[in-house]
C-alpha cells in the first residue's frame, strides 16, 4: 500500500492533489467475526478512524500529510 500511495502522490502532485495513506491498527468491525472474536486489548472504532481521515483531509492548502497511523492506545507494532 505504501508503494502504492508513494507512485500515486508522485504521480498526482504536479496537479495539486495530494495523497494520505491512511494505516489503521486494530478496528472494532465485523472483520473479526470469521477470525474466533475480537483480539485482546483496545480497538479502534470505525468513527476513530474517519476522524482521523477528516483531520488530514482539513489541513491548510500546501500540506500534504504523507501517513496517517492510527492505533489504539497500548498496541504494538
Amino acid at each position: 500500500m505504501t508503494g502504492l500511495a508513494e507512485n500515486t502522490r508522485r504521480e498526482v502532485t504536479q496537479w495539486g492533489v495530494g495523497v494520505t495513506l491512511i494505516a489503521p491498527g486494530r478496528v472494532e468491525t465485523p472483520f473479526w467475526d470469521g477470525t474466533g472474536g475480537l483480539p485482546p486489548g483496545e480497538l479502534l472504532t470505525a468513527d476513530q478512524i474517519a476522524d482521523s481521515v477528516v483531520w488530514a483531509m482539513t489541513q491548510p492548502a500546501g500540506v500534504d500529510v504523507n501517513t496517517v497511523v492510527v492505533r489504539p492506545l497500548g498496541q504494538p507494532n
